[in-house]
């Protein structure tokens, strides 16, 4: 993968994710879901590479299983502390946040990794 279809894909994602983020995060909760969506998108950015490398060009179904796996491992393999000005509640919104990114991606590799049905 060149790095122009890298940046192309990391820009597509972060757009998928900010569709996602609530503009009026009111609440400890939802500011803590769009936390874990911004830290989602920064996993992604990060280990792109990684995740494209990973996975070998196969049938296309299996190559969304293989990076969707590896992304989910990624989002589980971080560990959050609460922290002294985190509440409970915005602890508890990160992970949905996390879960509702794993969504996001599955949506976003299946349309982009899937041939077009024409």
């Amino acid at each position: 993968m060149d790095t122009q279809e890298m940046k192309n894909l990391i820009r597509k994602f972060n757009i998928y994710i900010e569709m996602n983020k609530d503009g009026q995060a009111y609440s400890d909760f939802k500011e803590g879901v769009n936390k874990g969506l911004d830290i989602a998108k920064y996993t992604f950015e990060d280990n792109l590479e990684k995740l494209s490398l990973s996975v070998p060009d196969e049938d296309p179904a299996e190559k969304i299983r293989d990076l969707e796996s590896n992304f989910n491992q990624l989002l589980d393999g971080i560990a959050l502390s609460k922290k002294p000005n985190c509440s409970e509640q915005r602890l508890d919104g990160v992970h949905t946040g996390f879960e509702r990114s794993k969504k996001i991606f599955k949506e976003f590799i299946q349309e982009s990794f899937l041939p077009e049905n024409t």
